[in-house]
């Protein structure tokens, strides 16, 4: 599970360039797949026997092997893909939030949580008979930025596990 610091500097471009190159060793996995069957295929010409039908045997286990890694590697494709797709738009929401609430004043906290920063208690503190208002309304600002954050952040989480559960039952179905 990451941090929420983690989140504020994550790149989840990553996942889906991981992701496109998963993709792309798929699809050389089943041209290589392909090139071997027609190899196979090709050398009924020249050579019978128990042998080639043992070849032939072979080929259609090498054949599934590929088949079963190509839905494999084309699952965990899709997975960070898709996964980082679904984080680099919270993580992006979540830097902007983070970066509106300072940018107000708050502190941010890495739990996170919003406090109010210097500048608001400076305020509350020259407020005078109006500091009760002006403190609640920092507050209240403070309670806004924090159940957004922590709204994404648990957002970001659910992101990250259901990504890594589709992966791993993807890995859990391939070949060994």
């Amino acid at each position: 599970m990451p941090t929420f610091q983690q989140c504020i500097d994550a790149n989840p471009t990553e996942l889906m360039s991981l992701g496109v190159s998963i993709g792309s060793a798929a699809a050389q996995l089943t041209q290589l797949g392909a090139s071997y069957g027609q190899t196979v295929a090709g050398l009924a010409a020249s050579w019978q026997g128990k042998d080639y039908q043992e070849l032939v045997k072979w080929s259609v286990e090498v054949a599934t092997f590929i088949g079963r890694s190509d839905a494999a590697m084309l699952t965990c494709a899709g997975a960070l893909e898709g996964t980082g797709a679904a984080l680099m738009a919270t993580c992006t929401a979540m830097k902007a939030t983070k970066q509106a609430a300072e940018g107000v004043g708050y502190r941010v906290l890495p739990t996170p949580f919003v406090i109010l920063g210097p500048s608001q208690w400076s305020q509350v503190s020259s407020a005078g008979p109006g500091a009760p208002a002006v403190l609640a309304a920092y507050q209240a600002g403070a309670v806004a930025f924090t159940t957004a954050l922590v709204s994404m952040y648990t957002a970001v989480i659910a992101q990250d596990t259901a990504g890594y559960a589709v992966i791993r039952t993807a890995l859990a179905l391939s070949p060994s």
